[in-house]
């Protein structure tokens, strides 16, 4: 057993537990219940302390912890500003405060030895850290790939240099980060995954999903500028008696400006409760990831592939990388082709069979993924 802490990036604790389902959620709810985290501190980013101060005005109060047989605390440094400097310097100082944050809320629990997983690139760079022998960098996305980070591209790509020098771990969601981070310490790749309980039944559909003709074609996800919306209008041409469904937090405007300009396509705002999403998946005819190709997209592990499939539904995906080899009822459209035709072929290979999705659900469990991280993360 050993003690943790555990640093988000960009989510606070309270951001984490109501929602639940992003990557680092994920491995924060093991860590509360691993039989391997002794003492867990998990560390907020740095937020604005005028705004925190009127949230407590206005009666907003952080999510409790639940309860744990070790000691377990929350800490949520402050600052002046909103965001992160550019620069090293400025970023090197930031991080240096964030770290005495971090330890003495630590030494106030008692953590001792303590291992640090953080999804924060620069506090994994610039921070001292003396107070931890084991360092593991979640990397779950590349920020250098991200256009709203362009400001920090530069400052990305040092960190990443500085995590290499200093020998740290690395998880990384997919090969193609894990060579762009290129550590010198351990290194391993560990995919996204699933809950296998959030996709049994009971499940139910939305009431409007009823309304659409078939046959029903989702995509779900953040509709970002990673959405190829010529690859959507080819295939809502394709299928006009059917219903192409895009569902998921507004990530760009002008995208989804551009989506309510083709027949056919339906834009819906993101569900929240796990068994509407589970059974809206599982409703559809077929589900589709037209990406652009972009490092952005090389580099992520596409969760919603894998929820697709864990619904049991045949997918149409763009051809990279991370998307090769989840499963044969994946379609993969690679550079040139029709992504229509993709749609059509994954139509005609139909719904993977239920002794082959519960295979599926158990061979890419988030609590499988975890144990790996562990590994890594807890040894000495």
């Amino acid at each position: 057993m050993r003690d943790v802490v555990f640093t988000f990036w960009h989510e606070t604790w309270t951001d984490s537990m109501q929602r639940l389902f992003m990557t680092p959620d994920r491995l924060l709810q093991t860590l509360l219940v691993h039989e391997d985290v002794g003492k867990l501190l998990i560390a907020d980013p740095f937020r604005m302390g005028a705004t925190q101060f009127a949230r407590r005005l206005l009666g907003r109060r952080p999510v409790p912890i639940p309860p744990r047989p070790h000691a377990t605390g929350v800490v949520s440094p402050l600052r002046f500003r909103r965001r992160d400097g550019v620069g090293e310097a400025t970023l090197r100082a930031s991080y240096v405060e964030y770290d005495r944050w971090v330890s003495a809320r630590a030494r106030d629990l008692g953590l001792e030895d303590a291992a640090l997983i953080t999804t924060n690139p620069f506090y994994a760079a610039y921070a001292p850290l003396k107070w931890t022998r084991a360092v593991t960098y979640y990397a779950f996305d590349d920020w250098a790939a991200f256009d709203d980070h362009s400001e920090w591209w530069p400052d990305y790509a040092h960190a990443y240099e500085t995590i290499r020098a200093r020998g740290h771990r690395v998880c990384a969601v997919s090969q193609h980060l894990l060579r762009r981070l290129d550590p010198i310490g351990p290194g391993i790749v560990v995919p996204n995954g699933i809950t296998p309980s959030e996709w049994q039944q009971p499940w139910r559909a939305p009431d409007w999903l009823a309304t659409l003709p078939r046959p029903q074609i989702l995509y779900s996800g953040a509709i970002h500028g990673r959405l190829d919306v010529g690859a959507v209008a080819e295939v809502a041409k394709r299928f006009p008696g059917g219903s192409v469904i895009i569902i998921g937090p507004v990530a760009d405007p002008e995208v989804v400006r551009q989506l309510r300009l083709i027949p056919r396509v339906h834009i819906k705002p993101a569900l929240s409760e796990r068994d509407l999403i589970a059974g809206l998946t599982r409703s559809v005819d077929v589900c589709i990831m037209p990406h652009h190709r972009t490092p952005l997209t090389e580099s992520m592990s596409p969760l919603k592939i894998y929820e697709y499939c864990a619904a049991g539904r045949p997918v149409a995906a763009t051809d990279i990388a991370p998307v090769r080899g989840i499963h044969d009822h994946v379609v993969l459209v690679g550079d040139g082709q029709s992504f229509a035709d993709g749609v059509e072929r994954a139509l005609a290979i139909g719904p993977i069979a239920e002794a082959d999705r519960q295979t599926f659900l158990a061979e890419n469990s988030w609590a499988s993924r975890h144990d790996v991280i562990l590994d890594l993360a807890l040894a000495d």
